[in-house]
């Protein structure tokens, strides 16, 4: 166990599945309480079963409401550390043919509304606490119809370093996640290839995030996770 985490209060942002859910898990196992928001989180998940009731509490919100944010905060008071893993649902297309609309809705959900949700979890952040945002592979390496993407990861990760020094000293940082299981038969034979010869798994990514979430001395970096996709 991580006792750096201990009796830590961790809100978790896009907590319901994927990443956000294993570093939910992860936090709970390593003696965190842990608050769940997002727009699925109107009951506790099968996954947390075999986790203790009383180290989890869930709340539904919509990461683009101003009027949502606030009404959280004013529930859930003062806490330790906010993690943010939102993921918006858009498909790859080339530049040529991106829905420009679709585009924007991409960047209120994993941009825009991560910036007003920081803007007012500051006051509710204790002074030796952090912030962890969620970019990706794409903002650093290209991949063809992942434009969208690699402009809002880029994004994310020019925001924590300018957040690292105007909110100091509560820590900034980012994790950059390559590729995570699950994946189609064509990105696990393209994972071969990688250093690391193989996908990650949502534990692999969530380490990550525990282990900024711990260390009270890493703040304004990019923690990337993605077994040396970014070398291919």
């Amino acid at each position: 166990m991580n006792e750096a985490l201990r009796d830590k209060k961790i809100l978790i942002v896009g907590g319901t599945s994927g990443i956000g859910l294993a570093v939910a898990k992860n936090a709970v196992q390593n003696g965190a309480y842990v608050i769940i928001a997002s727009r699925n989180a109107s009951k506790r998940l099968p996954a947390l079963n075999n986790l203790p009731e009383s180290s989890i509490e869930m709340h539904v919100l919509d990461i683009t409401s101003k009027e949502e944010q606030s009404r959280l905060f004013e529930v859930i008071g003062v806490i330790d550390h906010l993690v943010v893993t939102v993921r918006p649902e858009i498909k790859s297309a080339p530049f040529q043919t991106i829905d420009i609309e679709k585009a924007k809705i991409a960047f209120e959900t994993k941009f825009w509304g991560p910036y007003h949700l920081i803007q007012m979890a500051q006051h509710h952040i204790r002074e030796a606490g952090s912030i962890t945002l969620t970019s990706g592979i794409a903002g650093e390496k290209i991949y063809k119809g992942a434009s969208t993407m690699a402009l809002i990861n880029s994004a994310t990760e020019t925001l924590c370093r300018i957040l690292a020094v105007e909110l100091a000293p509560l820590r900034v940082n980012v994790v950059s996640p390559g590729f995570v299981e699950p994946k189609p038969q064509e990105i696990l034979e393209y994972a071969t290839r990688f250093p690391a010869g193989k996908i990650a798994s949502l534990d692999d990514v969530a380490k990550a995030y525990i282990g900024l979430l711990a260390n009270p001395y890493i703040t304004g970096t990019v923690s990337v996770v993605d077994g040396g996709a970014r070398l291919i």
